[in-house]
């Protein structure tokens, strides 16, 4: 029985109230509101990761002095390295503690009226912010950075400024009023550093702001200005980046290492286009999400699935549940994919009431029902992946997913959808996760995954370096490699020297290998940022055991552990920030301000100098001369016509639908 199961978790926000990044005040007015007075954002992308600085400066135009809490998305795979809060005209930057033991001491700070600051996770859903005093009639500035890899996939890089708040945590909802506008400066600016040649750059988000510039041959920059005091932190900036088609299939390399010490590294490799064509009908199994948080844009939900039903062939078939509570049929049945039939499926989606809160598990179930042993069966689930009804826990989904032999595939739309338990259906059971913000075009998406699912994939998926020794490889367990996608390892080695790379993997159930060699060097300090990343690699790793239930106590020692050597806030460890005399007071010691200095240091290296191409085995291709695969269709392949065509080639969709 062939069955691949793609789960499309789409979170759409709801429209009215719109929320987004920015300061919290008690619903119940018993605290005057702050005002953001500025808010700039530097971004630099390069060689598969970005840096994204903050800096804001928050005002109270009142006679009384108060508490700032500023709450912002949390971005994908993000580590929070820099916590700022400038004291007496200085910056001081902020240590990591066990979670508790940071709230203690910025509870003994704020209450003794000395400045501080803490950063905290909230789960899945953001990172708090508090700051005390804001002093009356004064301002305060405080600047957080964070790290994050970014994926390559079929060409086109991605990065998002996450800011749109998915309406997901009611709690948060009903005691918080949130203020996105900035009444200063908004300004972002993205800078785009590559060695490989790029042919396209393209924003979503403040559109009409948006100026995009190429500087030199390795560089494009993304410029986005309010001086007006207009802007509001309630969309996300989402920059598209393509490379060139002459881009190759290949190996890439970082590595960070003193001399005498443990080293790190990032071992990336983009395949060559060895996935074949599959040629057989799919069975399209549609699970609609209508729960309360997707009022507002089920219309636009009904078009993208409707249009991209449009495009799939005649010995497709489909079906269509819908759940909020509960699952229901709206269109049971498998039913051959004919204009007749996409258009009642697009006036029955059109028609479906909202209310209700969000049973993922209930929607799966449904969509997994009736699956014919002699067809590939797709089931895509739009949701915005709450799970705030029903069983919620990741264990659960794997105990359901086991009784089937299927894949699940994950979009992830938005902010606030539970990234964690989406990402880890996709990779336990063998699919992929693709991350999708409302910015981006839901149509254009869709498209792109058709483009993977029509194609061979890459499971069990192996990489290996041997000859040299290798130590805490990070992720524990690749994700199976679809059509363009990349492979990437974090991991320590003890010794510099050559090491034999090698990828594995089964393509329909055939085992296949490629290798080369590549270089761990002695020395190299360009990229320090790379020991953060693979700690925060880690430990995902442990957090992954705890959702599947492994030993809790074991796995989240080993996070606090990790958190704190490498100054990573978790969903365990915080940063807090006190004037400067009282870190020794309090037992702190300044790890952090030392590593933040060394990468501010190496930042500024790297920018003073062309990008240096990070390929590892340019003299032994592992994929001998083949091309890095792209979207199909060239400049218009499926995510660039989604950014041409928007919303208004939505709006589009549905008149014409109205009209027939």
């Amino acid at each position: 029985m062939k069955i691949v199961t793609l789960s499309l978790a789409v979170m759409l926000a709801a429209v009215v109230p719109s929320f987004g990044a920015g300061l919290l005040t008690p619903v119940d007015g018993s605290q005057p509101p702050l005002r953001i007075k500025e808010h700039k954002v530097d971004v630099v992308v390069n060689n598969g990761f970005a840096v994204t600085e903050v800096d804001q400066t928050f005002l109270n135009p009142h006679d009384v002095d108060l508490e700032a809490i500023y709450s912002f998305p949390l971005p994908k795979n993000a580590s929070l390295s820099e916590l700022t809060l400038w004291i007496d005209g200085q910056e001081v930057v902020g240590e990591v503690v066990e979670k508790q033991r940071a709230r203690d001491v910025y509870g003994k700070e704020k209450q003794s009226g000395r400045d501080t600051a803490l950063a905290e996770k909230r789960e899945y859903l953001a990172f708090d912010v508090m700051v005390s005093p804001v002093r009356a009639r004064a301002e305060t500035r405080v600047r957080i950075v964070y790290l994050q890899p970014l994926e390559i996939d079929n060409a086109v890089g991605r990065y998002v400024y996450p800011l749109e708040e998915g309406n997901i945590d009611e709690d948060e909802r009903s005691f918080w009023s949130r203020l996105p506008q900035v009444h200063g400066t908004f300004s972002f600016q993205c800078l785009i550093r590559t060695a490989y040649p790029l042919d396209d750059v393209r924003v979503k988000g403040f559109d009409h702001l948006t100026k995009v510039t190429q500087s030199a041959p390795d560089t494009w920059i993304v410029n986005i200005e309010d001086t007006a005091g207009k802007a509001s932190l309630d969309q996300d900036i989402v920059v598209y980046y393509r490379f060139d088609e002459s881009l190759p299939a290949r190996v890439d390399l970082l590595a960070h290492r003193k001399p005498g010490e443990e080293g790190t590294f990032l071992v990336v490799v983009t395949p060559g286009a060895d996935l074949q064509p599959i040629v057989e009908g799919v069975d399209w199994s549609i699970v609609l999400d209508v729960s309360g948080s997707m009022s507002g844009k089920i219309a636009q939900a009904a078009a993208a699935v409707s249009r991209a039903l449009d495009e799939m062939r005649p010995d497709d078939r489909f079906r269509v549940v819908a759940f909020s509570d509960s699952a229901r049929a709206v269109m049971g049945g498998w039913t051959p994919v004919t204009p007749g039939a996409v258009d009642e499926a697009s006036r029955r989606l059109s028609a479906l009431a909202i209310d209700g809160g969000t049973n993922v598990y209930a929607g799966l179930l449904e969509g997994l029902r009736d699956l014919e042993a002699d067809r590939t069966s797709a089931v895509i689930l739009v949701s915005d992946g709450g799970a705030n009804v029903g069983p919620k826990d990741l264990a659960s989904f794997l105990a359901l997913l086991g009784k089937h032999d299927v894949r699940v595939f994950t979009f992830v739309m938005g902010q606030g959808a539970n990234q964690p338990l989406l990402e880890g259906i996709a990779k336990a059971s063998g699919g992929f996760a693709m991350n999708v913000s409302n910015q981006d075009d839901l149509y254009g998406r869709v498209l792109l995954a058709r483009e993977k699912l029509a194609r061979e994939a890459l499971h069990g998926v192996r990489l290996t370096l041997e000859g040299v020794p290798v130590t805490q490889v990070a992720p524990e367990q690749l994700p199976s490699a679809y059509q363009g996608e990349q492979i990437a390892i974090f991991g320590r080695y003890l010794r510099p020297g050559v090491a034999t790379l090698r990828l594995s993997g089964r393509i329909s159930g055939a085992e296949r290998s490629w290798e080369t060699s590549v270089v761990l060097p002695e020395q190299e300090e360009t990229y320090p940022e790379l020991e953060r990343l693979w700690a925060l690699a880690r430990i995902e790793d442990f957090q992954t055991r705890i959702d599947r239930g492994g030993n809790e106590r074991e796995s989240r020692d080993a996070i606090v552990g990790l958190g704190t050597a490498y100054s990573i806030v978790t969903d365990h460890t915080s940063m807090v920030v006190v004037r400067p005399e009282m870190f020794e007071q309090h037992g702190i010691d300044r790890t952090n301000r030392d590593r933040v200095e060394n990468e501010r240091q190496a930042r500024e290296g790297r920018l003073q100098q062309y990008a240096v191409s990070p390929r590892a085995d340019a003299g032994n291709p592992m994929f001998g001369q083949r091309s890095a695969p792209r979207t199909g269709g060239g400049a218009a392949g499926p995510v660039f016509v989604g950014l041409l065509a928007g919303l208004l080639g939505l709006r589009e969709a549905i008149r014409r639908r109205s009209s027939r």
